[in-house]
């Protein structure tokens, strides 16, 4: 075998034509064991160089990484393009405010002279309500805090020691369920009495009781004081009195019951970029089926109604198309946990939304084939009141809102194009050169889609210029589409097509300006009996074979090879 001394013009001309195939398609199908640097040159031979297969598969993970590819029962193609919008979680969202309860006395109501009972103890029982202040008219009815503080401020004008015994029965140990007490001695008896220290609640319950009002319920937390004072001979005058000052602080909470009131469980307002719709594509297509799903999963407790109030695609900061909804979807619900399923340590629900033909212009929308969408989403908590549900919210309670894009290949598409531009640098492509006459590649293909293909392959110069095309623009070869069936529109024979390219010497020589090339394959869905065209369903089965033979014609002996 004589040495190809041709290799080099070969690495650059065979990718050329390569890439053309399909939008780069297809180099995983190529069988290059036909093709060897140590094989015979015969001037005007056809010899085969690569043959393959491409399915819709291929075709469609090479043309967007971002999406992916399945099938349903019936084998149809479905694209599908899945982002994350957004997520909440409780601490973004509900906080307890701090309780500053206003100053409650103890006060003595009877008359003790002075120098009567010395030693003996009098006993002042008093009990208070705290009301729980929250700021979205909540109605809790219990609280399991991680964290808490409460703050006891004291001041007694007795003229006596003592000691005073709080007890809150509504705040509970979850250890052993025993109420929270502490014991303050009074130390001194010259009415100068003061007392200041934190207690921590961590790990407490607080059990809260509702008060109804004329005009309102609000929530409240007793307190009992027990106070015992040692007479020391000074005497008791009514309005003497113990002051004390309440303060819950710090407060963490692990879980809360009863009702949260009315928030803006999510207001949530951006954008995300589409990956499926570049702007490097261009004509019309329209899907028959599309959809788009709103996966929600949620553990808040919590009923709501959600709105959109803004989905629009953009190809460019001006040029958009707004998704039009019909009235079932102005508001819509989501599922929620209810209190046996936070008992059963099953908090997690599932709801899919979805936008499709039937509700909205989704067609429509996506043929704009918008690169952005930007939205507008916001959900109120509880909106048919108090008396609807029983509300809990935990800690770690989120709302995880993700989306996705179903595109069924099930449409119609005319002049629409896949279009990129590619690095071609054939700056030695003329070394070689002088030792061809004549470069002849014959490009078969049957084609077992429901499209016209065709294709051209720009060259051009290091500032984009354009230098040549790979085909002339009136002999642009066009792949037909494969057979119908008319009753259903599915392929029933292939279509075929056979191309020959021809390059002379002085043409290759000409391109070693090339340092990138713009490829464009254009699709086109047959039309009907009445020139309109056909919405037409890709299967999984559907494939584009090929085959590629290259004929070299040399103007040297073989003994300059």
């Amino acid at each position: 075998m004589n040495k190809l001394r041709l290799a080099g013009i070969l690495k650059i001309i065979l990718p050329v034509f390569i890439i053309i195939l399909f939008y780069q398609c297809m180099h995983d199908e190529y069988d290059f064991s036909k093709l060897d640097d140590e094989m015979e040159i015969r001037a005007g031979i056809l010899a085969p160089l690569a043959y393959g297969s491409l399915t819709l598969d291929d075709l469609i993970s090479e043309f967007d990484s971002s999406s992916f590819i399945s099938s349903n029962a019936d084998g149809l193609l479905l694209i599908t393009y899945k982002d994350s919008l957004f997520s909440y979680i409780a601490d973004d969202l509900l906080e307890i405010p701090p309780q500053d309860f206003l100053e409650f006395f103890i006060e003595s109501d009877f008359t003790i002279p002075p120098g009567w009972g010395v030693g003996e103890t009098v006993i002042l029982d008093r009990t208070k309500n705290f009301p729980f202040t929250f700021s979205n008219n909540e109605q809790l009815d219990s609280m399991i805090l991680d964290e808490g503080t409460m703050v006891f401020d004291i001041y007694s004008e007795f003229l006596h020691t003592g000691q005073i015994i709080i007890t809150c029965p509504n705040i509970r140990s979850r250890l052993n369920n025993v109420p929270f007490t502490r014991t303050i001695d009074i130390d001194v008896d010259d009415g100068s009495f003061t007392y200041n220290e934190p207690f921590i609640l961590d790990r407490y319950t607080i059990y809260l009781t509702d008060s109804v009002t004329v005009d309102s319920t609000f929530s409240y937390m007793p307190v009992d004081f027990h106070v015992e004072l040692i007479n020391s001979g000074a005497g008791f005058n009514p309005g003497e009195r113990i002051s004390v000052i309440v303060t819950i602080e710090d407060i963490d909470f692990e879980a809360i019951f009863g009702y949260i009131g009315d928030y803006d469980l999510l207001s949530q307002t951006g954008e995300v970029e589409l990956g499926f719709f570049e702007n490097s594509l261009e004509g019309y297509i329209w899907f028959k089926n599309p959809y788009i799903n709103f996966n929600i999963k949620n553990s808040y407790g919590v009923p709501a109604a959600v709105s959109i109030s803004r989905f629009t695609g953009f190809k460019t900061d001006v040029d958009s198309i707004e998704m039009i909804f019909d009235s079932s979807m102005d508001t819509f619900a989501y599922a929620y946990p209810r209190l046996t399923d936070y008992i059963n340590n099953d908090i997690y629900k599932d709801t899919t939304i979805s936008i499709n033909t039937t509700n909205s212009n989704v067609s429509d929308f996506l043929s704009f084939l918008p690169s952005k969408l930007e939205y507008s989403l916001s959900a109120a908590s509880n909106p048919d009141g108090p008396e609807a549900s029983y509300n809990f919210v935990c800690d770690d309670s989120r709302i995880d809102i993700d989306f996705e894009f179903i595109l069924p290949l099930w449409f119609k598409a005319d002049s629409f194009a896949l279009v990129d531009t590619i690095e071609l640098d054939l700056m030695n492509v003329d070394e070689d050169a002088d030792f061809i006459e004549r470069v002849n590649i014959m490009l078969e293909v049957s084609n077992g889609l429901p499209l016209d293909i065709d294709f051209q392959l720009y060259f051009l110069d290091s500032v984009y210029n354009h230098v040549d095309t790979l085909f002339a623009e009136n002999s642009r070869p066009i792949i037909s589409s494969g057979i119908l069936d008319p009753a259903d529109n599915t392929v029933i024979a292939p279509g075929i097509k056979t191309s020959l390219v021809e390059y002379t010497n002085e043409e290759i020589a000409a391109l070693n300006t090339v340092r990138y090339g713009v490829i464009r394959a254009g699709l086109k869905t047959p039309s009907d009996s009445n020139g309109d065209l056909i919405s037409v369903k890709f299967f999984e089965d559907y494939s584009v074979d090929f085959n590629l033979s290259i004929g070299i014609d040399v103007k040297v002996n073989s003994n300059d090879l």
